[in-house]
């Protein structure tokens, strides 16, 4: 009998189609294949070594004779073994198939499997082989007492239209291998193929155990595992052990000598600590190695390194070093935490997260940007849930402010407010015209006149003009500007090393309590520095803000008795001499 095994064709997972089963058995006369097909074997013990003899029908009734068959040897006629044994839908050929595949590949390894076979899918294999052995009352053995009663044409007609419905499916588009390269993701660093960052959350703990190693391990039950005599630690073991006996031995029928002090040399000390052991035993070792490399010349380099034995753990060393992965496993799961916090809230979506984003309005994100701390403390779901109701709080505490503005303002009814907020749409507007028109004018004058730079640098030099005076008073010019609101102090840091005056000044300066604490740090040091000696221009020059605003801030530092401003002293004639 011919027997070889099919070159396995390379395709992928995804792709399920029937192949030829992976034992592949010949005619040994005319080598047709036998595999899917009635044989006759040859039963003479002259053709029964190897894999014996195996004839097709043809050659058989032919009555071909070669090598040492004869045409008068016993035979057997070998049918296939398509009848089902342990499952209703698997035949016996199908079994044997799958026991020899999972011989070669290995449990797991479906996909060769099901190629071996033939005629299976992966899927398949792996369900077949869980209901019928791994399930098994009697595993690692199928159940035995199974039987059943199908004609084996059905049986073979299953397995044809079995195989035809195969060929006819459309295999799915095989799956895009994903790149781990960080430029195929939105966010630069992250590895989607692993699911990674190049520089993970504490990307130095690793340092605490690459290096770790473990010796033999007497605890836990490490006594009781019994040793591989091949095991190359256990020879290095063994061989330590007899050397030691052998040096023991040798030094106990050994004569000490004369002027010995406790039946060592005078000058001896301990080699590696080692007291048991004499500086002659020591040194008589060594040259041994010398001595084998000097008689054949060189070492050999076939020869096998000398291993040293691993040490015992104590039980000071193992506590040390299982803290030591403690530690480790420790960072592993708090970079873990943080992984899953970006995962499961979508925050490698950052392209998404920005549409949203502009979606929202300006106080929307503020509370958002507000709320993040107690993502951590909540799950996806939750934070979401939490969010959503504290912006919708947001909007109905606008709207009531809203409503009792308008209570204030005596608007009762819808209509009214309705005419009430056209009116102030159209008085906007008005406005804006007006600035528009008289801007427009003077720069045609300014264009007549050919001054427009003087005009400009004159207009530059033009003190604040007083309350009801000027164009805006006689109404032929735009409307005053109104001062800017108060600057909310609420949630800035550092407020409280303020003051509640200094609390309204910068409120109402706009400015923010930590700038304001630094402009005044450099004005009060400068005046020391100076010893009083400073001047209002000279602090707008150490200042570099709004001169403005510097003013105000002087003003108050010196109300305050922060500084003191002090008049140089008129010079006095001296008096006339009588």
């Amino acid at each position: 009998m011919t027997v070889s095994h099919r070159k396995r064709e390379h395709q992928p997972d995804e792709i399920q189609t029937v192949n030829e089963p992976g034992l592949q058995i010949q005619c040994d006369s005319c080598m047709c294949d036998l595999t899917h097909s009635v044989r006759i074997k040859c039963a003479d013990a002259a053709c029964e070594s190897g894999d014996g003899v195996d004839i097709c029908p043809a050659c058989f009734c032919a009555g071909k004779e070669f090598s040492k068959h004869k045409r008068g040897h016993a035979y057997r006629v070998i049918e296939l073994h398509s009848y089902p044994i342990f499952s209703a839908d698997w035949g016996a050929d199908e079994e044997l198939l799958l026991i020899e595949g999972i011989s070669k590949a290995g449990v797991g390894n479906w996909q060769m499997i099901a190629e071996h076979i033939g005629a299976r899918t992966k899927e398949e294999v792996e369900e077949h082989y869980n209901s019928v052995y791994v399930d098994s009352p009697h595993w690692p053995l199928p159940r035995m007492d199974v039987e059943f009663d199908i004609d084996p044409e059905e049986f073979q007609q299953r397995k044809r239209r079995r195989m035809s419905a195969m060929n006819s499916a459309v295999p799915p588009p095989p799956k895009v291998a994903p790149t781990s390269a960080p430029g195929v993701h939105e966010v630069a660093t992250f590895l989607p193929g692993r699911l990674e960052f190049e520089h993970e959350l504490d990307n130095e703990a690793e340092e605490l155990v690459k290096d770790l190693e473990f010796g033999v391990c007497l605890a836990y039950g490490g006594d009781q595992i019994v040793e591989d005599e091949n095991d190359g630690d256990v020879k290095a073991r063994a061989q330590m052990l007899e050397e030691r006996k052998a040096n023991e031995d040798s030094r106990s029928t050994s004569q000490p000598p004369i002027n010995g002090i406790n039946g060592y040399v005078n000058g001896h000390h301990s080699v590696n600590g080692d007291l048991s052991r004499p500086h002659s035993v020591a040194k008589s070792e060594e040259p041994s190695t010398e001595q084998q490399t000097t008689t054949t010349g060189e070492e050999d380099p076939n020869a096998e390194e000398a291993m040293q034995p691993p040490p015992f753990e104590t039980e000071d060393s193992l506590a040390f070093k299982l803290t030591m992965i403690e530690m480790y496993n420790q960072r592993v799961a708090k970079r873990h935490e943080a992984k899953a916090v970006m995962f499961d809230r979508g925050l490698l979506e950052y392209k998404k997260m920005q549409a949203a984003e502009k979606k929202r309005p300006k106080e929307d994100k503020d509370i958002v940007q507000r709320l993040r701390p107690f993502a951590r403390l909540q799950t996806a779901e939750d934070y979401e849930v939490f969010t959503a109701d504290i912006l919708y709080e947001a909007m109905l505490r606008k709207r009531i402010q809203e409503l009792q503005h308008y209570r204030r303002m005596g608007l009762v009814t819808t209509g009214d407010i309705d005419k009430y907020e056209m009116d102030t749409i159209r008085r906007i507007q008005l406005k804006a015209n007006m600035s528009r028109d008289y801007y427009t004018s003077e720069r045609l004058n300014q264009l007549r006149t050919g001054r427009e730079s003087e005009g400009r640098k004159s207009h530059e030099r033009e003190s604040t003009p007083k309350p009801g005076t000027g164009a805006a008073a006689t109404g032929t010019g735009p409307p005053p500007r109104r001062p800017p609101a108060p600057l909310n102090l609420a949630n800035s840091p550092s407020l409280h090393l303020l003051t509640p005056a200094e609390q309204a000044l910068c409120s109402q300066l706009r400015i923010l309590p930590k700038p304001y604490l630094v402009i005044k740090e450099t004005l009060v040091r400068e005046y020391a520095r100076r010893g009083g000696k400073l001047r209002r221009r000279e602090a707008r020059d150490l200042v570099k803000i709004d001169v403005n605003k510097t003013s105000r801030v002087w003003d108050f530092l010196v109300q305050a008795g922060f500084l003191k401003i002090t008049t140089d002293p008129q010079p006095t004639a001296p008096p006339d001499a009588a």
